[in-house]
């Protein structure tokens, strides 16, 4: 697997992910912390964060990939990456101007769309940078070093948001420290896929209204053509059975990554006291597992069946939820959330691994978009879904529903989704 750095151009794309990653994870860390500002409303403004979050996907997660498909990817990724470093020091600049936290989330809004792009553009990259039987270690690779900043920026970012010397040392709170740290972050990772090499296809035709300096045009008359070239992509996902299954899975995931959000979050920074710094330490014991699965599915991934690994990833997951409402110490917490990240690396890695070998180069962007769009519109419903149920339902046994629900699909996927080999391609 760490042969696949000897590259130099891919070595550079994995260490500038693995900047604006930390970055990322420190932002989501600094926004816990400003509704930690808010003790009574924290929930309710936790499920808003998430609406903020996943609303620019479900809006425009769609065109998302077409567009990509037609730009040039290394350049969405400097300028999303340049907008990003933007929006994380206007953040705290909003928050202590208005002193109230709905423009931040308009904010939020604008740097996930711009985080929308960057994604998209970032999947559907990685076979221009490696060799096409490398896919895999590459995904895997991207995947170990991702985690081990998604690590450092949650624990990192706890206890910069909760550090008390900051106002003393330089009159900051904590959570404004780490909004600047997180804007250095991506200028970095900006710098450095700037100077990144990297040969990309053209696409057959390149339409002025695709371009994008003609985004406005493409709102106004181009959206029949966007529908058409969507509209061929999600024709491909039900004739192909490894695509088919990388979108199934989809759902799979939504069960564990709501209640994760809407109800593990909360209980640790409120209802438990530990604050955010507990939420940090809590979430780096998952990066450490998500860490050690990428480094296990890059090294042995080769020797099991991708869809199988999912699906008893999945198996592991369910039964980490069920035991969540009998954990009380602070140990058992972090050592259940490593065991959940160990699971979460095969299905990430998996998911990317069966779009990058079964779409086309020319249809990549769309394959990613539809997967996020599928993914953050679910997320939505099913946050709010379980915030409603909160209301009258004891939440212990929303973890046991879930947990259970979990297994038994991953079961029932096992029995009728993952017959036969996936069709792989190694070295």
């Amino acid at each position: 697997m760490w042969r696949t750095l000897k590259n130099r151009n891919f070595s550079i794309f994995v260490l500038s992910q693995t900047v604006s990653q930390f970055g990322d994870k420190l932002d989501y860390i600094a926004l816990i912390g400003i509704i930690g500002l808010f003790p009574k409303k924290a929930s309710f403004l936790l499920s808003q964060l998430i609406i903020a979050i996943t609303l620019p996907v479900i809006i425009f997660g769609p065109i998302t990939g077409v567009l990509i498909d037609r730009w040039h990817r290394k350049k969405v990724m400097v300028v999303c990456d340049s907008l990003r470093m933007l929006c994380a020091f206007l953040i705290p600049l909003v928050l202590i101007l208005t002193n109230n936290i709905y423009p931040v989330f308009i904010v939020v809004f604008f740097m996930f769309l711009l985080t929308l792009f960057f994604n998209t553009a970032r999947s559907s990259i990685i076979p221009n940078l490696v060799p096409k039987g490398h896919i895999l270690k590459a995904n895997s690779l991207v995947n170990f070093v991702g985690r081990a900043a998604t690590f450092l920026g949650m624990l990192i970012g706890g206890l910069v948001v909760d550090w008390y010397m900051w106002p003393r040392l330089i009159g900051l709170a904590g959570w404004t420290v780490a909004f600047i740290i997180d804007g250095i972050t991506f200028g970095i990772s900006a710098f450095m896929l700037y100077i990144m090499k990297v040969e990309l296809t053209e696409p057959p035709e390149r339409e002025k209204h695709l371009e994008a300096r003609g985004f406005l045009i493409l709102v106004r008359n181009g959206l029949l053509k966007v529908w058409h070239e969507l509209k061929h992509a999600l024709q491909m996902i039900p004739k192909n059975k490894d695509l088919g299954f990388a979108m199934s899975s989809i759902v799979l995931m939504i069960i564990g990554t709501c209640v994760i959000y809407v109800l593990v979050i909360p209980t640790i920074q409120q209802d438990l006291g530990w604050g955010t710094s507990g939420v940090g330490i809590l979430a780096a014991a998952g990066a450490i597992g998500l860490l050690v699965g990428a480094l296990l599915i890059g090294i042995i991934g080769h020797h099991f069946d991708l869809k199988n690994l999912m699906l008893f990833c999945f198996i592991l997951i369910g039964g980490g939820l069920i035991l969540f409402p009998f954990l009380t110490h602070q140990l058992l917490f972090a050592g259940v959330i490593f065991i959940a990240g160990l699971a979460i690396s095969p299905i990430f890695i998996g998911q990317d691994t069966l779009i990058h070998q079964s779409a086309d180069e020319l249809v990549r962007g769309r394959m990613f978009s539809i997967r996020d769009w599928i993914y953050h519109c679910l997320i939505a419903i099913g946050s709010l879904f379980i915030g409603f149920l909160t209301t009258f339902v004891n939440k212990d046994a929303i973890f046991w529903v879930s947990g259970a629900m979990l297994a038994f699909l991953a079961v029932l996927g096992w029995l009728v989704l993952a017959r036969g080999k996936t069709r792989q391609e190694y070295e």
